[in-house]
């Protein structure tokens, strides 16, 4: 018993990090806007990285849809890349699985942005957001999915990520929203109309949709 408990602990050090590393706040969104909109800005930042809506945001910044999609898609890839550093025992295919729940994940982002201040040299946006409890006690119930397995003489330890993304499936599926919070967003331009989402700012959010995430 006491050997499990430490293969268990060992398990949770190398999955749980996989399961939170897809934070996308150090993806500093910049664009360079003559007609500058700081609502949509945000809006459309928002819609690119959690629903995979590259129209409006490529349209902001002057670039392609394309643009956009390989270097938001990009940095996840990355992201999940890291996540895998070192996994000798995960299969290409639970790799795989584990980005598209990634992706089913986000677009449970729940946000809607509602209203806006110019200051002195930035704007401050207001989001209204509603947090998910896709990741409320991810702790307690990933452990508890692997200990069943292990007690059924189920569990293989190759199937770890597996397992993971069967039990975020399931969290997926149960998703409930809390009640809507407002989280201040500010964006920042220069002399050239090049404006910035501070990585904190994209930070607060992703905590506050998804609380346990960040």
């Amino acid at each position: 018993m006491r050997k499990m408990k430490r293969n268990l602990e060992n398990i949770k050090r190398r999955a749980l990090p996989a399961a939170l590393i897809f934070v996308l706040a150090a993806y500093l969104l910049t664009g360079c806007i003559q007609s500058f909109d700081a609502e949509a800005y945000v809006k459309s930042c928002l819609d690119a990285l959690y629903m995979g809506d590259y129209e409006e945001y490529a349209d902001q910044v002057g670039i392609s849809v394309e643009e956009a999609r390989s270097d938001i898609e990009g940095q996840l890839d990355d992201s999940l890349e890291s996540a895998f550093v070192g996994d000798t025992v995960t299969s290409d295919e639970d790799k795989q699985a584990y980005k598209d729940v990634v992706v089913g994940i986000y677009k449970l982002a729940k946000y809607e942005v509602v209203g806006s201040e110019e200051k002195d040299g930035y704007y401050v946006v207001t989001v209204s957001v509603q947090p998910s409890n896709v990741f409320e006690d991810l702790d307690e119930g990933f452990t508890a999915m692997i200990t069943e397995a292990v007690a059924d003489g189920d569990f293989d330890e190759s199937q770890t990520i597996a397992y993971l993304n069967q039990y975020l499936e399931q969290r997926k599926a149960e998703n409930e929203y809390g009640e809507a919070e407002e989280i201040q967003v500010n964006v920042t331009g220069d002399e050239n109309n090049v404006y910035t989402i501070p990585e904190e700012d994209l930070t607060n959010i992703e905590g506050a949709l998804f609380p346990g995430a960040v």
